[in-house]
């Protein structure tokens, strides 16, 4: 009371005049849905103890706790939070995100790790009874042990799995896709079926999968009707055939998006061939499915191609039919391995310059008469991890007239002096994305090209491109 005896009514403030429904929305709003730290504001529990009503309109909003978020180290509070969110996001669609690498692991003994498949069993055995609302499951490891428990564990589930939107399962060991590497360990190297082989009839609406170091059964994957598909740092011995990859990319007529990154489909060998599925051991005539005509790629506007193998990478892309490509990345990636002895990167670029002229390449492969990458159609262009001689930039970049956007990681001066020396090429470039090069080569270019380029960016890093931040 004031002194004269008047009362001081203190009004409602403007959020508590908001009906329910907006404030859930508002709420719904400002989470952040990845992050497992529950003391930040954005989190559901954390506006759910602001106040009585708050928790209340919280708690009734059961798809403000569809983000499952477990994180290595797990604990036993980890495993309550997630029982609690399952309970409380009713029957709504969840997105889990199970992210179990360990910083600080040297990626060398595998059974020192600190998560291992009795950490993932708990894991598995808790949100396996919710398969049916799974909308995006994202799994990352640093070893093989708890994805080969997620794939045991999930083998009976595909029929449940009518939710299912997005998956990505990544082994993050980027150094097995290097030539010569073979997966390990060996005693679990075995296919297996993922969900069960599930068929795309049990897998209505799943659109996006990535497989990064996960190999899986590629006699009967249930990958169908897929608009994105990626394949990252394998070993070459557990990856599918380029028959097995065929029959999943023609299963899949509206994939936009491809990604081969390291070791990709594999070749069959001749009689007297090794290992490697290189030129030099291929059968180019050898009756495989594929091999007798390009791999009809109809609907993919962006590719992303990293390769270890020269030969192989133009083997591959001799079969490839690529009509609406619109964005092209390409990397060496044995350079950004810090392979001691990478092959020579500008053969692929000489093939593909050569391609664009009608002109074979009789060292590598033949080219199917239909099979295609247009250049002179691109919009975007990504070099990473290349080193060629000027010429052969000079070709490339001449042969896509219609690039706007180009990205370029670690090439060598070659590959900058051709834009330097040559006013002609590339004539809509309006960006410029330039890391790990000559910055005053860079900074030269956009001074030559003035206001054309409205777009440029030159970040330096001592350690140039890691792949394993591309997991």
């Amino acid at each position: 009371m004031t002194p004269y005896g008047s009362l001081i009514l203190r009004g409602c403030s403007d959020v508590d005049r908001l009906p329910n429904e907006v404030l859930s929305a508002i709420f719904m709003f400002v989470v952040e849905p990845h992050s497992d730290d529950m003391t930040t504001t954005t989190s559901p529990t954390t506006i759910s103890q602001v106040c009585h009503r708050w928790r209340q309109v919280a708690l009734a909003t059961g798809s403000l706790w569809t983000n499952i978020v477990l994180t290595f180290p797990t604990s036993r509070e980890q495993l309550t939070r997630t029982i609690t969110w399952l309970v409380r996001s009713n029957t709504y669609p969840l997105d889990i995100l199970l992210d179990f690498r360990d910083p600080e692991w040297d990626f060398e003994d595998e059974e020192s790790h600190g998560f291992c498949w009795t950490d993932m069993e708990p894991v598995l055995r808790l949100l396996l009874p919710s398969a049916a609302r799974w909308r995006t499951i994202e799994l990352f490891t640093d070893t093989w042990a708890p994805i080969f428990a997620f794939l045991g564990y999930t083998r009976t589930i595909g029929p449940s799995l009518s939710r299912l939107e997005k998956l990505h399962l990544a082994r993050c060991n980027a150094y097995f896709a290097l030539k010569g590497e073979v997966f390990e360990p060996a005693e679990l190297s075995r296919h297996l079926p993922l969900f069960g082989g599930a068929g795309d009839s049990t897998l209505p609406h799943l659109r996006e999968v990535a497989l990064t170091g996960v190999h899986i059964d590629w006699s009967a994957p249930p990958l169908a009707n897929l608009t994105k598909l990626e394949f990252k740092y394998q070993a070459a011995d557990v990856m599918p055939s380029v028959a097995q990859f065929a029959r999943i990319v023609a299963a899949c007529p509206t994939l936009a998006v491809l990604a081969i990154v390291g070791c990709g489909p594999q070749f069959p060998r001749t009689a007297h061939g090794g290992g490697s599925a290189s030129a030099s051991t291929v059968a180019p005539g050898t009756p495989d499915g594929a091999l007798n005509g390009a791999i009809q790629l109809t609907n993919v506007t962006q590719f992303t191609f990293g390769f270890v193998d020269v030969h192989y990478a133009v083997q591959l892309l001799a079969i490839m039919d690529l009509p609406a490509l619109r964005e092209l990345s390409l990397e060496h990636v044995s350079a950004s391995l810090r392979d001691p002895a990478p092959d020579d990167a500008g053969v692929l670029l000489e093939w593909l310059c050569n391609r664009v002229h009608g002109r074979g390449h009789n060292d590598a492969v033949s080219t199917s008469p239909s099979s295609q990458t247009p250049l002179a159609q691109l919009s975007t262009l990504a070099l990473h991890s290349f080193s060629a001689p000027r010429t052969t930039f000079v070709r490339l970049f001449a042969a896509c007239s219609g690039v706007h956007a180009l990205e370029l990681s670690d090439v060598d001066e070659q590959c900058l002096k051709a834009l330097v020396g040559t006013p002609a090429l590339l004539p809509r470039l309006r960006t410029l994305d330039a890391r790990d090069v000559d910055r005053a080569l860079v900074e030269l270019i956009l001074c030559f090209r003035g206001a054309k380029v409205a777009h440029g960016n030159i970040e330096n890093h001592s350690l140039g491109h890691n792949p394993q931040n591309d997991n």
